[in-house]
């Protein structure tokens, strides 16, 4: 009979996902994983595998975490444009307090590991569905309440919002400046047709 792990892989996987996040899948050695993890590298491998395999499930542990909070967000009874002008603010406010995790793993993965990572490359472009899929969701839901136009293209918007989220990500990098990235916000969200 198999021992009971005397840890909780969620915090595990919270652990190794914040340092992939701060420092890069290259620029992390097991030994760092080991210690972020609390774990021995004998306890490290027979629970996770390899350090590829440890990298996969953080990442996707980080998408179920990143989509459940963008679909309550959109979910809050508000006003469409409201809600996704909250929820993109937030992403901006998220980027710009954290400046030790820049942008976002996501981001980070496509960058880093999806030219050559086809594991990585599967989680990224599923993440993408899911984040477009909850945008679209929540369009046909605002589309039916008449907060927007009934001829609104969903697929189209969901994909531009997709997009902006990750946009904003990435700009909160290189351009940290709260006022123009709000100012984009503003501007992403006027094209939602009335």
């Amino acid at each position: 009979m198999a021992r009971p792990r005397g840890f909780d892989v969620d915090e595990v996987l919270s652990a190794v996902m914040d340092l992939f996040w701060r420092q890069g899948y290259e620029a992390t050695s097991v030994q760092d994983l080991c210690t972020a993890a609390g774990l021995g590298k004998g306890s490290l491998y027979a629970a996770f595998g390899s350090k590829q395999e440890l990298y996969e499930r953080a990442l996707r542990h980080y998408v179920k975490l990143t989509t459940h909070d963008l679909q309550a967000q959109l979910l809050r009874r508000v006003p469409f444009r409201q809600a996704v002008r909250d929820l993109l603010l937030d992403r901006v406010a998220q980027s710009l307090g954290a400046p030790e995790r820049p942008g976002c793993l996501l981001v980070s993965a496509v960058v880093e590991r999806v030219p050559h990572d086809t594991g990585a490359a599967r989680i990224a472009r599923d993440a993408m569905e899911a984040l477009k899929g909850a945008f679209a969701a929540a369009l046909h839901a605002a589309r039916a309440a008449g907060e927007i136009s009934a001829d609104a293209d969903v697929d189209a918007l969901a994909g531009f919002l997709t997009a902006m989220v990750q946009a904003l990500r990435v700009m909160s990098i290189s351009m940290p400046d709260e006022k123009q990235l709000e100012a984009i916000v503003d501007t992403a969200v006027s094209v939602i047709p009335e």
